[in-house]
């Protein structure tokens, strides 16, 4: 792994940084294939809607200048890489309440990509996780320094499975550990609705807004949707789009349906 601090060549953070303190700031997970980000712009909109949404000051000129470096930074990779960024509020600020003059840092990593193919192609097991998604409406859909629930789901993954379910604390279906979660019933694609628990994910935006075969319906879902669902996915940036061919033992094939979504995706 390769990391950056500000640009430059660094594997050190102050200590005094409040993504340690507080876990104040913001991720991204990005896919680089053939010298290619991809989602790109997804993946800057959202940081950038994020960043203003917590007031963390990273202005039009900070943007172009990720942007640069990164763009740069995938054009030297030979084989599909990873890249990590995280802008946190900066240093400084014994308290809660950060420093008048508090910079942001941005945190750069960068490692060789997991190959998902074989899931892609074959499909994974799915479970319901026993650790409840955090709900706060207004963090709801940010992709936030503060996963310890995902943490802790993740220790606890079901046996056997790739992912697990995470639900919010009513009960209702949010999202995977890792993923975004979508299924087919009766030829309409549904998905959970956000505004309460959960990371809005690039792919998951982009399902949304490029599939034109399906009428799409968001909402809040018990358990008994995705058990009676007739097709079952996941997104993220890294595995694309992944079929469900096993929920809590119950086998699902590959459909039609997903394989149009896939394909539209080019995954």
């Amino acid at each position: 792994m390769t990391t950056y601090l500000n640009y430059t060549l660094n594997d050190s953070l102050p200590l005094n940084d409040r993504s340690i303190s507080y876990g104040d700031g913001l991720f991204e997970t990005l896919f680089v294939e053939n010298n290619q980000v991809h989602n790109f712009p997804d993946h800057l909109q959202r940081l950038s809607r994020s960043c203003l949404k917590l007031n963390i000051p990273f202005n039009s000129a900070q943007q172009v200048e990720l942007f640069d470096f990164i763009t740069n930074l995938a054009a030297s990779f030979h084989d599909p890489h990873v890249i990590k960024v995280i802008v946190s509020r900066g240093a400084g600020g014994r308290g809660y309440l950060p420093n008048s003059d508090a910079s942001p840092t941005v945190i750069i990593s960068t490692s060789i990509a997991p190959n998902y193919s074989q899931q892609s192609l074959l499909g994974v097991s799915l479970g319901i996780s026993s650790i409840p998604s955090g709900m706060n409406r207004y963090l709801a859909g940010m992709k936030h320094l503060n996963r310890l629930e995902n943490v802790m789901a993740k220790g606890r993954l079901t046996k056997g499975c790739f992912e697990d379910v995470m639900l919010d604390g009513n009960g209702f279906l949010a999202e995977c550990i890792q993923s975004n979660l979508f299924w087919f019933k009766n030829e309409v694609l549904h998905t959970p609705i956000l505004n309460q628990s959960g990371v809005q994910g690039t792919m998951r935006s982009r399902v949304l807004r490029e599939n034109t075969h399906f009428p799409i319906e968001i909402g809040s879902y018990l358990v008994g949707s995705l058990m009676s669902a007739d097709e079952i996915f996941i997104t993220n940036s890294l595995i694309g789009v992944v079929p469900i061919t096993n929920f809590i033992g119950q086998s699902l094939p590959i459909g039609i349906n997903t394989r149009k979504i896939k394909n539209i995706m080019n995954y």
